[in-house]
């Protein structure tokens, strides 16, 4: 099954209507249950992609999944299965850039594992707030301003800065700064991705547009 596709949901799941965490009052129930889902998750990338081994989500799909759950539960308002268009906004130009060091190849991979992570959501019957589609294409529309809040040095919390060895001489695009505790470092040479978002030709723009229109008919 390639990306952007999806699987009914299982029969005789029953749907979850919330999951609520509680990180400042019971942080070990918070991280025991972001540890669940992540099972589940890697059990559906498993399912899901197939396929597609060394695709974004394969290469990066629990690692951005992981981080968008632990930003939900610590940072924002804990209901893990409640999002908003506005939601992966704030997780993909504040949290992301000031919070988490990636690579070229995460980044771009980041707007597909966003994707799949709200499918994964919808699938178990778990996910609450704006529309799926709506928030299915919010990191590729977003793309252009997730790459550049990423670059701004501006952005970067401190311990990010600590942690890069002095954000003054980092040049964010040199694979060689990928901070080690945040994320395992890229082959030395990463198979391009097999869906690529964001930034174009207008040509390539349009032909992700009719891609993403022939995968909303495909689910309905």
């Amino acid at each position: 099954m390639t990306i952007g596709q999806r699987r009914a949901a299982p029969s005789g799941r029953r749907a979850l209507a919330r999951i609520e965490v509680d990180y400042a009052n019971d942080p070990d129930r918070c991280l025991a249950v972001i540890a669940s889902l992540m099972n589940e998750y890697e059990e559906y990338v498993s399912a899901q992609h197939a396929i597609c081994r060394g695709c974004p989500v394969d290469r990066a799909g629990p690692f951005i999944v992981h981080s968008m759950l632990e930003w939900k539960a610590i940072y924002g308002d804990g209901r893990l299965g409640h999002w908003t268009r506005d939601d992966i906004g704030r997780y993909l130009l504040d949290h992301f850039p000031r919070k988490v060091s990636a690579d070229r190849q995460l980044r771009r991979d980041t707007p597909t594992c966003v994707r799949d992570f709200v499918y994964f959501m919808s699938d178990r019957g778990t996910l609450a707030g704006d529309e799926l589609d709506v928030l299915a294409d919010a990191g590729d529309e977003l793309f252009d301003e997730f790459l550049a809040a990423n670059k701004d040095r501006r952005n970067w919390g401190l311990a990010k800065r600590v942690l890069r060895g002095g954000a003054a001489f980092i040049d964010l695009d040199d694979d060689r700064y990928v901070d080690l505790a945040t994320f395992p470092p890229a082959s030395p040479d990463p198979a391009p991705p097999t869906y690529r978002t964001g930034s174009g030709t207008p040509a390539e723009r349009a032909k992700r547009k009719a891609a993403r229109t022939a995968r909303k008919r495909n689910r309905r």
